[in-house]
């Protein structure tokens, strides 16, 4: 088997070390960064009941059941960034 090339390596080492910077994010600040300008704030939080990681496509039903059953407030809720976010209507 020959060896692999040094220009293999590099990409190899560069994935490796953005995987582990996405890895090692906080979860708080991709949510924050990604909701900013989009959603003021006022309107989605943590689920203060949900348990466990909570996997998009996989426990969104389970995530916004937990949601509305917490707060009559409570529109909906889906997986983001492995917690329950619940959203509520912002108040006037």
């Amino acid at each position: 088997m020959a060896p692999s090339s040094p220009r293999k390596n590099v990409s190899a080492a560069a994935i490796a070390v953005f995987l582990l910077v996405i890895l090692l994010t906080p979860a708080e600040s991709i949510h924050a960064e990604s909701s900013e300008g989009f959603w003021d704030g006022c309107n989605e939080h943590l689920s203060g009941s949900y348990k466990g990681a909570c996997w998009p496509f996989i426990n969104d039903d389970k995530c916004g059941r937990m949601c509305v059953g917490e707060n009559g407030h409570n529109l909906y809720g889906t997986c983001h960034t492995f917690q329950c976010w619940c959203y509520t209507t912002c108040p006037n």
